[in-house]
C-alpha cells in the first residue's frame, strides 16, 4: 500500500488549531486536576500542623 500521499491528505484535514493554544493539549486539564487531587491527598494525610 503507498502512504506516500498520507501526510499530504489526512493530516491537512484534521482541526487547526488557535495559535494561541499550540503549547496545550487536550490532557493538561486532566494532568491540572490530578495533580490538584494529590496534593489535596498528601496534605489530608501529612503529619504537619493544618492552618
Amino acid at each position: 500500500m503507498d502512504k506516500s500521499h498520507y501526510f499530504d491528505h489526512v493530516c491537512n484535514d484534521t482541526i487547526p488549531t488557535k495559535p494561541e493554544e499550540e503549547s496545550t493539549t487536550p490532557t493538561d486539564l486532566v494532568s491540572d486536576a490530578v495533580e490538584e487531587i494529590m496534593d489535596n491527598i498528601k496534605s489530608a494525610f501529612s503529619t504537619n500542623e493544618r492552618d
